[in-house]
């Protein structure tokens, strides 16, 4: 978390004020090219998953959701909620798509989540607003053990303030990339999944046909 004051915060997250958005507008290149959120998973494609689990928050904190996708939008938009491409060209990568996802959030919150994570918390909106609130933070990101049993950031999960759509918009003209060296400009909880009741799996991302393959097998086994 950096040290930097928190300036112009909204009102803290309540009922019905976070949009989420499943960020499905990468080039899929460890897949060969495909469109990631359209493969299947367990029988339906990976951002329905990812739009099922938003839609299934615990609490009444999420207001409505939308897609961020760059291909195949007519098929998105067959899940039944708006799908927005990025306002940058060139596939600049997940800060792009929360850049688009921002200029069209009516709520006072945005949650980010990515497409290739079908199992992700059904209590992520509800821990990150709390951590957001308690520490009077501008953004709050997870943070979750990866395969060698260390815990770290998951950027792409991550609650944003609508109110820095202005900072991300200038970051991205700077030529700036990185979620992490934007999100350092600001007050950043982090919240990690690593209690025992969580799933070890929740933030498993899907980047080849392999992962998803173990990952249907892990998700069918008992």
């Amino acid at each position: 978390m950096t040290s930097a004051a928190p300036t112009s915060l909204p009102p803290p997250p309540g009922p019905r004020t976070v949009t989420g958005v499943v960020l499905a507008g990468g080039q899929g290149i460890r897949m060969g090219g495909v469109d990631k959120g359209l493969q299947s998973f367990q029988g339906a494609p990976l951002a329905l998953h990812a739009l099922w689990r938003l839609r299934m928050q615990h609490g009444d904190w999420m207001a409505d959701c939308m897609i961020n996708a760059n291909r195949n939008l007519a098929a998105y938009e067959g899940f039944g909620v708006p799908v927005w491409p990025d306002e940058l060209g060139g596939y600049a990568g997940p800060l792009a798509g929360m850049l688009t996802a921002l200029m069209h959030c009516e709520t006072p919150y945005l949650l980010t989540v990515p497409c290739d994570t079908p199992r992700l918390p059904l209590d992520l909106a509800q821990r990150l607003c709390q951590a957001l609130t308690e520490q009077q933070a501008d953004l709050a990101m997870a943070a979750a053990p990866e395969a060698d049993g260390r815990v770290r950031t998951q950027p792409v999960f991550c609650l944003l303030g609508a109110h820095l759509l202005e900072s991300l918009s200038a970051f991205l003209q700077e030529g700036g990339r990185k979620i992490d060296a934007w999100t350092a400009r600001h007050r950043c909880a982090v919240v990690s999944f690593d209690r025992p009741d969580d799933d070890p799996l929740a933030f498993t991302n899907i980047n080849t046909r392999g992962e998803l393959h173990a990952l249907q097998q892990a998700t069918a086994s008992p």
